[in-house]
């Protein structure tokens, strides 16, 4: 494993080591439980696996691409707030729109970044990729302040962060890790609703209380989670 490792997290969370791998140009976490030994590792793919699986066979049943739809607007600038791994976002920019992505955590950053690096080169999908999703290393309330960009839509996706059941998956349980188990959202729902144009639009999960307390103007159902939707007039 020696080899492997190009740069090391010193972040110890209880037994816990976290090591970031570039393995063949792949940037990967790697989660080792001193313990039992249990080693895990977290990377992200566009081009196939799961991400790629729901951009080709699920495009109708995105209720998410619902969620941020604009009437009568076809070209449409969504500003991801909360980025994480670049999932849903990768959905939206696959449908056409403009997706800005914000990361502050500079780990999930590098992770992200270099997944879009490898993906560019993707002689398929790599052209699209690369015209609709920017990422960049910021907060996301000084990043809406400088108001460098005024998009349609803000997006949120917060929902991770106080879901006992999704600690036992693998790449929210290495994040809830590399975050300290929370996010710095505070106050990020009163500010997007301030920057946005037309919208914000907020995923939880269907019994979660909405965000900040704010009662949204609409909500789409999906199966397991929902989409809040705060409209502006």
């Amino acid at each position: 494993m020696k080899n492997l490792i190009k740069k090391k997290n010193k972040k110890i969370f209880k037994k816990i080591k976290i090591y970031l791998l570039k393995i063949n140009h792949k940037l990967k976490i790697c989660k080792i439980n001193i313990l039992n030994k249990k080693i895990e590792f977290l990377s992200i793919n566009f081009i196939s696996g799961k991400n790629n699986f729901r951009r080709k066979y699920n495009r109708k049943k995105e209720i998410l691409i619902r969620a941020v739809r604009i009437k009568k607007q076809k070209k449409i600038i969504i500003l991801d707030a909360t980025a994480g791994l670049g999932k849903d976002s990768f959905i939206l920019a696959s449908f056409g729109y403009k997706v800005f992505m914000i990361e502050k955590n500079k780990i999930i950053y590098n992770l992200l970044k270099n997944c879009l690096y490898r993906t560019f080169e993707d002689s398929k999908i790599g052209s699209w990729v690369k015209k609709n999703m920017i990422l960049f290393h910021k907060n996301s309330l000084n990043f809406l302040k400088s108001k460098k960009i005024i998009p349609d839509v803000i997006y949120l996706d917060p929902m991770f962060l106080k879901n006992r059941r999704s600690s036992t998956k693998k790449d929210i349980s290495i994040l809830k890790i590399i975050l300290h188990g929370k996010k710095n959202t505070k106050n990020l729902l009163k500010k997007s609703i301030l920057f946005a144009k037309k919208k914000v639009v907020v995923k939880r999960f269907l019994k979660a209380p909405h965000l900040e307390k704010i009662k949204p103007t609409n909500i789409i159902y999906g199966k397991k989670y929902r989409f809040d939707i705060y409209q502006k007039f």
